[in-house]
């Protein structure tokens, strides 16, 4: 700590940012509340508590970022931020310390600063406490100044501390509470997605044929689901391997994707079974929509084992609004099995 009683520090030179800022600044990202848009009232109350227990008429809670100052709540309800160079929390920063100064114009790290000088402000005591985070990375502080030259007190200068520590409290409570968002979002996710090819699942597609089902009564087409099944899929992974089906799905889900329209549904309902949703498709283009979907698999795959070739059959059934989301589909895959009989006898 920096706590001389003329107001200079025992080392006048200007912040030095260290070489591993980046990671300072990353971790500054983490905590949750790197925005004053996700701030809430407890960090509004632990800064107007260190400006009371200081009698301090201005305190704040300031993050450094790469190339600013955040002030992420202020006791004047006013928060403001400025250019990092110009900021004095970037001393306690990077030199990783409390500075206490009781008059800052006589420091040389503060005499120029347009918060000092009178040009924005004109502080002469200034006390910032850095704010770590569970990895011992210096966030920010939690300040506070007054146009008045003096000094803190041992007893307010032990507060003010011991109220920085809460706020390292409190950005820890932040950033696990960011992490189970991250965590949550994953999991809701993968309930609705398939891992391996990024499509929706059965459960999602169901819902979204539901919607459809319900809009289609209100007037329009009826949705048409096209239910789409590998053929030689069986073949691909007995003697290529099952690294190599996983890249022939992953392909053939892309594929039906390149063929449909961006607000259309393709999911991956089992193994080798995909659904695809269409809304407001004129009954003239259904046929023309099965061919390209069945053309998804005319071209060889390359695997690390070597070219897999499949093929693709193609049922379809209208989704019209006196039908169950049940009936639709089984009628879909009654079709496809259809499509495939008569493939494997045209071959």
């Amino acid at each position: 700590m920096i706590n001389a009683e003329d107001g200079k520090g025992d080392d006048d030179v200007p912040a030095v940012i260290p070489v591993d800022d980046d990671a300072r600044v990353a971790a500054l990202r983490r905590i949750g509340v790197f925005e004053r848009t996700v701030s809430t009232p407890d960090f509004h109350a632990l800064s107007r508590l260190a400006a009371f227990v200081t009698g301090a008429p201005f305190s704040a809670i300031n993050l450094i970022d790469a190339d600013r100052q955040i002030q992420l709540v202020s006791s004047d309800g006013q928060p403001a931020d400025c250019p990092r160079h110009e900021s004095l929390c970037q001393h306690p920063v990077y030199e990783g310390r409390t500075i206490h100064v009781a008059d800052a114009s006589l420091d040389s790290r503060f005499a120029t600063s347009p918060y000092v000088t009178g040009e924005r402000d004109r502080v002469a005591l200034y006390c910032g406490v850095p704010l770590r985070d569970s990895q011992g990375y210096v966030l920010g502080t939690l300040c506070v100044t007054d146009s008045e030259p003096r000094q803190l007190s041992a007893a307010q200068l032990g507060a003010l501390e011991d109220l920085a520590r809460q706020v390292e409290q409190l950005f820890e409570l932040r950033r696990q509470q960011a992490m189970l968002l991250d965590v949550l979002a994953e999991v809701d996710h993968l309930a609705v997605h398939d891992p391996l090819t990024g499509l929706v699942n059965r459960r999602m597609l169901a819902d979204r044929l539901e919607q459809a089902i319900n809009r289609a009564e209100r007037g329009g087409c009826a949705p048409m689901v096209f239910f789409c099944d590998l053929d030689g899929f069986k073949a691909v992974n007995d003697t290529l391997g099952h690294q190599a089906g996983d890249e022939v799905l992953v392909h053939i889900a892309q594929r039906l994707r390149a063929v449909v329209r961006p607000a259309d549904t393709v999911a991956r309902v089992g193994g080798d079974e995909f659904l695809v949703l269409c809304e407001d498709l004129p009954p003239e283009h259904r046929e023309a929509l099965a061919d390209r979907l069945r053309a998804a698999g005319e071209d060889p795959i390359s695997t690390p084992t070597g070219a897999a070739r499949v093929g693709v059959s193609v049922g379809m059934a209208e989704a019209s609004p006196d039908r169950t989301v049940s009936d639709v589909l089984n009628e879909a895959d009654r079709g496809m099995y259809l499509d495939k009989l008569a493939r494997r006898g045209a071959a």
